[in-house]
C-alpha cells in the first residue's frame, strides 16, 4: 500500500506531457512507497508506466477540478499535489518532507527552473532524473543549466529580489526571481517574466484534511488562483508550513516551457474570482465547495482516518502565507 499519493492535472496542449514519464519516474523512486495519479482531460496521448491515468471529460479546463478527480482515486492516506512538469530531487525528497511537514501542511518547495524544458534535462545524458544534483548554495539560486554528468549550475543573469505579498495576517517577505535574459518568455508581458523560486501549487497534506476543505474550488478554469485559494482554506485550519522558507535544501525541478497561457482572460477573471472568495473569508469558502457535489471528486476520502492522521487539523501556520499573486 503506498503511503503517499502523487496527484498531477494534464489537458489541453500543456508541454507537461513531454517529461511526463520522467517526472513519475522520479516520484516512483522515491524511498518512500508512492503511487502516481494523472488525471487527463479526454483521452490524451499519455504514458505512464508504473502509474494511473484517469481520463476525465475532455471539456474540463481546470487543474483543480483535475487534481479533484484524481485526489478521489488516492489509495493511500496522504497527497501530494503537484504538476506534470515538476520532479522531487533526490531520491530522499518524499521522505525529508514528511519529515519537515511533522503533522502539518508542507506547502511550496524550492524550486529550480530549467530553461529547455524535457529535452534539456534529456541532454544531460542522465538515465534517471530523480539523480539529478544541483551545485548551487540552497534557496540563492533558481535557473539553472545542464553541466556534464548528472549536475545542474547556475545559470547566468538572474535577479532575486523579495516583496511584500500575500493577504492580511499572511502578509510576508516572499522571494522571487527576474530570469536570465535567455530565459525570458518571448511576447510575455514584462511584469509576468518574474517568477517564483518556489512551486507554488505543490501541497503535501492528509488527504482527509484535503476533503474536509472541500478540495480545490471548481469554479476556476484554464491557469491560475486555484492553488491560492486552497492554500488560504488549509492555512485557516491546519497548521503550514512553507517549504522554501523552512527548509530550501528541500527541492524541485521545473521543466521550463513557452507559458503565453498565464496573460489570457482566463488569469484575470481567477483574481477577480480569488478576491471575492476572499472577502467572504476561509469558512464561506471551504462552506461553498462542500456544497458543490460530485464535481470536487472528494468522495474517496469523506470521513476516513488513517493510522498517520491522528488529530484534527489546528488553526495556526509555521513559515507561511497566503495568496501571493492577489
Amino acid at each position: 500500500m503506498p503511503e503517499v499519493t502523487v496527484v498531477m492535472p494534464l489537458y489541453g496542449d500543456h508541454q507537461g506531457r513531454a517529461g511526463l514519464a520522467g517526472v513519475a519516474a522520479a516520484w516512483l523512486a522515491q524511498d518512500v512507497p508512492c503511487e502516481v495519479v494523472v488525471a487527463t482531460a479526454g483521452d490524451l496521448d499519455v504514458d505512464l508506466p508504473g502509474g494511473r491515468v484517469i481520463r476525465a471529460d475532455p471539456e474540463i479546463r481546470s487543474a483543480g477540478v483535475l487534481r479533484n478527480i484524481a485526489a478521489a482515486a488516492a489509495r493511500s492516506p496522504l497527497l501530494c499535489l503537484t504538476d506534470t512538469d515538476v520532479l522531487p530531487l533526490g531520491r530522499d525528497y518524499l521522505r525529508r518532507a514528511l519529515r519537515l511537514a511533522d503533522g502539518a501542511a508542507l506547502a511550496q518547495p524550492w524550486m529550480y527552473r530549467l530553461p529547455g524544458g524535457a529535452p534539456a534535462l534529456a541532454r544531460t545524458g542522465v538515465p534517471e532524473p530523480v539523480g539529478i544534483r544541483v551545485a548551487a548554495p540552497a534557496g540563492r539560486v533558481c535557473y539553472v543549466t545542464g553541466a556534464p554528468g548528472p549536475v545542474l549550475v547556475p545559470h547566468t543573469g538572474e535577479r532575486l529580489e523579495r516583496d511584500m505579498l500575500g493577504a492580511g495576517s499572511l502578509r510576508m517577505s516572499t522571494p522571487m526571481v527576474w530570469p536570465p535574459p535567455a530565459a525570458y518568455v518571448f511576447g510575455l508581458p514584462e511584469h509576468m517574466q518574474r517568477q517564483p523560486p518556489f512551486h507554488w501549487g505543490q501541497l503535501l497534506l492528509p488527504a482527509e484534511w484535503f476533503a474536509q476543505v472541500g478540495g480545490y474550488c471548481t469554479a476556476y478554469t484554464g491557469w491560475g488562483c486555484e492553488d491560492d485559494d486552497l492554500l488560504v482554506k488549509v492555512a485557516s485550519r491546519a497548521p503550514l508550513i512553507r517549504g522554501w522558507h523552512t527548509e530550501a535544501s528541500l527541492a524541485c525541478l521545473h521543466l521550463e516551457h513557452p507559458r503565453h497561457y498565464v496573460a489570457g482572460p482566463d488569469w484575470r477573471a481567477n483574481r477577480a474570482r480569488l478576491r471575492e472568495r476572499m472577502a467572504a473569508g476561509p469558512e464561506a469558502m471551504i462552506e461553498e465547495d462542500l456544497r458543490s457535489g460530485p464535481g470536487a471528486g472528494l468522495g474517496g476520502y469523506q470521513g476516513r482516518r488513517s493510522a498517520r492522521t491522528t488529530a484534527e487539523p489546528g488553526a495556526g501556520s509555521r513559515g507561511a502565507t497566503g495568496p501571493d499573486r492577489l
